[in-house]
């Protein structure tokens, strides 16, 4: 029996490290200073813990290290914003309806930046 708690353990602990380190890459044009690159990436960040804490449980989850989040088209990101800030979409998201402006612009730029996962 204390065996089977240890290898438990090993596992979870396994799988928490795994996903913790997940990291996302982003289509990021080439020519693009240091400083700028730096900027794009903490909003990237920021858009992608966002998306996690309000968006996941009905968008996707990352799980078992794949990005399992759905690959939106960038007519429906467009839609997606602006039925959340002319606040008409208060069913569905209503998660959004409670984020500022800039919340949602991070996590719009983190889906449409990201490269999608296979």
């Amino acid at each position: 029996m204390k065996k089977t708690g240890i290898a438990l353990s090993l596992i979870l602990a396994i799988c928490m490290i795994r996903c913790k380190t997940q990291k996302v890459e982003y289509n990021l044009p080439e020519p693009m200073s240091a400083e700028t690159r730096a900027a794009y990436m903490e909003r990237l960040d920021k858009g992608k813990i966002l998306y996690k804490e309000n968006c996941s449980a009905c968008h996707g989850i990352f799980t078992k290290g794949k990005d399992n989040i759905p690959n939106f088209t960038k007519e429906q990101l467009i839609n997606y914003r602006t039925a959340v800030l002319m606040a008409n979409d208060k069913k569905n998201h209503a998660v959004a309806t409670k984020m500022s402006p800039q919340q949602l612009d991070y996590i719009i730029s983190f889906l449409a930046l990201r490269k999608h996962g296979e």
